[in-house]
């Protein structure tokens, strides 16, 4: 049994004869004769009697033109519906963020795509940098957000990337440092206290990024990654650490900022800039959708 004898047994109920559905199908009465005792075969019961010149269908085949005429319908709507999702290919954008600093950024590109296209469809992942340039560059991930800091080459050769956001690093320092009352944080004073940076998962990025940017005198700081904001932001605040930030990006609600200052580092500093950048594959082929998702 397939589409092709039963959309013929249709033909023949709508039009009343072998002989007109053979023309609506462009093909001759035997075959539509065939075709009608195949299916008639395999279902076990008459569709048909069949007089001299005339057909009438059986009770069984009522009912089985109704059954058939339903199946068909639900079946045709549902090959539209997955022919306009096949129309739409690449609405749905994979995205990856490091942390919750450019995971902002990110969250407004998200509310804004969303009302220029309700149907768009956006996957959120949080993961380390490196993850995040591993995972674009094999293409489980359409695009990523990431921070860009230091001398650290990130692209492979099949990525690009376009800058979404550029500011400073700053370092957090707690209100009950005395140092907390100055414009500048001085570097001598990164070897006071352990310095630490936000990582969702197990990465060095930012701290070879950070240690790159210093004198070689300062090398060996016990720099270390936390993985919770929070956790961070309570021991900056309480004073048992110091962190370094991407200023801009510092959200003013919460409420442990009040108890940080954020100072500039002292120095060069054309060192502490970053970026957050969006990387992608050069030859996606969702290329226009991210586009239109970073204009």
């Amino acid at each position: 049994m397939n589409f092709t004898q039963l959309n013929t047994f249709i033909t023949v109920v709508e039009t009343g004869s072998f002989q007109k559905a053979a023309a609506t199908q462009y093909i001759s009465q035997r075959a539509v004769s065939q075709s009608i005792g195949k299916l008639e075969n395999e279902l076990g019961f008459k569709l048909f009697e069949r007089g001299k010149n005339k057909i009438s269908i059986t009770s069984q085949g009522q009912e089985f033109f109704l059954k058939t005429k339903e199946i068909l319908h639900s079946f045709s709507v549902e090959i539209n519906s997955l022919r306009h999702e096949a129309a739409t290919t690449y609405q749905e954008l994979k995205v990856g963020y490091f942390s919750p600093f450019e995971g902002a950024l990110l969250l407004q590109k998200i509310f804004d795509a969303n009302q220029k296209q309700p149907e768009l469809k956006i996957k959120i992942t949080e993961e380390s940098i490196e993850h995040l340039i591993s995972d674009v560059s094999l293409g489980i991930l359409d695009l990523a957000f990431i921070l860009d800091y230091g001398e650290q080459e990130f692209l492979t050769k099949n990525l690009t990337n376009k800058s979404i956001f550029q500011s400073k690093m700053v370092i957090g320092v707690s209100k009950l440092n005395p140092l907390s009352s100055g414009s500048v944080f001085p570097l001598t004073a990164l070897k006071e206290k352990p310095i630490l940076y936000y990582g969702p998962e197990k990465t060095n990025y930012l701290k070879h990024a950070f240690l790159a940017t210093l004198p070689e005198a300062y090398q060996n700081l016990p720099v270390a990654r936390i993985s919770t904001i929070e956790q961070m932001q309570i021991l900056v605040s309480s004073n048992q650490a110091n962190a370094y930030y991407p200023d801009g990006l510092l959200q003013p609600t919460n409420s442990t900022n009040e108890k940080i200052k954020y100072l500039p580092l002292e120095g060069n500093n054309s060192a502490q800039n970053y970026h957050v950048q969006a990387i992608y594959q050069k030859k996606t082929e969702k290329k226009k959708l991210i586009q239109q998702f970073l204009s």
